[in-house]
């Protein structure tokens, strides 16, 4: 009979995936809808400076992006429903009290409670995504998924968010923030409902006997790789020994200086931490532990000593520090599965240049566009087709507009690239979506003009669109079945670098290059380079480190 035979195309999804692909469109459309205008928001109705924005949105980010390395392998172990619960729970809760604060502090504080929810939220649909898909749906499903990411993206900013604003409020605009608590916490209901905990791929998993401060160790496996395989350096003959320890020496000099002159606590705080590792790792070796510990005591001090850092930073540093005692119960024995680690760990390291210029499509740009852009030949003609249409309406582009045509351009045009990639190479179909994203903002350093801006928003979004579902397939069926959130937690690595990054990067280079020389052009050339800098990076790592084993697995 007709209807016997398996299901193909769209149709051969489950219900679990759609009802997944639903909790994506009102999580990411509340996100994006909120994001669209927040960063004028601050500015320009709480009055906050474009610098401590950048610092918000360098925080929040950030947690958002990084948080998935946990919460993967929390909802591993746990189940991915509880996990969601929690997630809808924080992100309803955050976004409703972000929108009754207008003090910095506050408003900071309420952003981090949204961005643990969003991060928590994170793994649990992609990874339920890997788990019911097979490798032959796997780049058409997490296509629709992206697709529908953006659907979210375009329908808010498009229709609700400019109603919003208009609605009177104390502060101005607070409707926005209270839609995306409404749109997330609403989620609570299908999720307890209807979700059920998709199947695991493998039986017998070994996460599952695991307890919670083993699952939280193995969760910094990955990201601690290249600190285990640099012990292991330190422990052979001279002259590799004696080559390694000098350069971390010098690395933590050069740290130190650069703190001390320059006032930049990054390059001295990675020092740190691989001081704390290698310390950590020897003492597991020797076992002499209590010297250990107590130079790691001061170590962490530290941190409370040094001039020149926030509390806040203190905190946040702290916190992250912390995660280096996961090496004391870390099994450090299988060198080729760290060298694995740190091969993908790296591959998302150089990936994330290209998110460095995509989240200047939330901050940089939207104060661009708000500065330079002369919207009124494209506000002219959408008017004019309106009227022809017999739909008596003065259309106006606004800020949000821009999370528009990058989520329209996606809309149109997601399935149809998918379609296109779903059988090519995944590090060359990436490096490809790289140029055309590069090139993208590059064109805005031709013109401020409407349409020429435009133009390079569409090219960029179809940059993005050829990689990232790309990167996200070759993740989900590449990684071990049996910590399959866990490794769909590490890809969103890319938001922690890109916007950490990006974010304050962004602001500081406005400030300075527009706001002070009037020299926009050379604002999105400087980005332009970065994305220059990530494709090279990206054809020497599949040429000498993506082995062609690999590549083909990658293909779905």
């Amino acid at each position: 009979m007709p209807g016997d035979g398996p299901r193909k195309g769209i149709r051969s999804f489950s219900g679990l995936f759609w009802l997944v692909i639903l909790f994506e469109f009102f999580e990411r459309g509340s996100y994006y809808g909120m994001m669209s205008v927040l960063s004028i928001y601050m500015t320009d109705i709480l009055d906050f400076s474009k610098e401590n924005v950048g610092l918000i949105k360098g925080t929040i980010q950030p947690i958002l992006y990084f948080l998935p390395i946990i919460s993967g392998a929390v909802a591993d172990r746990f189940g991915f429903r509880r996990t969601l619960m929690i997630a809808f729970a924080l992100l309803g809760g955050g976004y409703f009290l972000t929108a009754q604060v207008t003090a910095y502090t506050p408003v900071f504080l309420m952003l981090c409670i949204m961005a643990l929810g969003a991060g928590t939220f994170k793994p649990i649909i992609s990874g339920t995504i890997a788990r019911v898909t097979t490798r032959e749906q796997s780049t058409i499903g997490f296509g629709i998924y992206y697709w529908s990411i953006n659907l979210g993206a375009f329908l808010f900013p498009l229709f609700l968010i400019p109603y919003l604003k208009t609605v009177p409020s104390s502060p101005p605009w607070k409707w926005v923030i209270l839609a995306a608590a409404i749109g997330t916490g609403i989620m609570l209901i299908p999720t307890l409902l209807f979700y059920r905990e998709p199947p695991k791929t493998e039986p017998g998993n070994k996460s599952a006997e695991l307890n919670l401060i083993k699952t939280l160790a193995n969760a910094f496996e990955i990201i601690y790789s290249p600190f285990i395989l640099i012990f292991t350096i330190l422990r052979r003959p001279a002259p590799s020994r004696w080559i390694a320890a000098g350069a971390a020496g010098f690395l933590s000099l050069l740290g130190l200086w650069f703190y001390g002159t320059q006032h930049h606590f990054f390059l001295f705080y990675v020092c740190l931490l691989f001081w704390m590792s290698q310390l950590i790792l020897w003492s597991n070796h020797s076992g002499k532990r209590t010297g250990v510990i107590m130079i790691l005591v001061f170590l962490f001090a530290l941190l409370w000593i040094l001039p020149g850092l926030s509390v806040f930073s203190r905190i946040i540093s702290s916190v992250i520090g912390l995660t280096v005692l996961s090496l004391f119960i870390i099994e450090a024995g299988d060198q080729r599965k760290f060298y694995d680690h740190f091969k993908f760990l790296l591959m998302i390291f150089i990936y994330s240049g290209f998110w460095v210029l995509y989240f200047q499509m939330y901050d940089s740009v939207l104060w661009y566009v708000k500065d330079y852009v002369d919207a009124a030949p494209l506000n002219h003609f959408v008017t004019s087709v309106l009227h022809k249409l017999g739909i008596s309406l003065q259309w106006t582009f606004d800020v949000e507009h821009v999370t528009v045509i990058n989520a329209g351009t996606i809309i149109l045009l997601q399935l149809l690239v998918s379609n296109l990639v779903k059988n090519t190479r995944a590090l060359p179909t990436m490096i490809a979506g790289i140029v055309m994203g590069t090139l993208g903002m590059a064109i805005l350093a031709v013109n401020p003009n409407i349409w020429v801006f435009m133009a390079g928003i569409v090219i960029l979004s179809i940059g993005e669109m050829t990689a990232h579902p790309k990167f996200i397939s070759y993740v989900g069926q590449t990684a071990p079945r049996e910590r399959l959130a866990t490794y769909m937690g590490y890809i969103f690595l890319y938001g922690v670098i890109g916007s950490s990054i990006g974010a304050p990067l962004g602001a500081k280079l406005y400030v300075h290059f527009v706001d002070q020389l009037h020299q926009p052009r050379t604002l999105w050339l400087i980005f332009s380079g970065i994305g220059i800098i990530t494709i090279i990076g990206l054809a020497v790592y599949n040429r000498f480190l993506n082995p062609p084993s690999e590549e083909k697995r990658g293909k779905a």
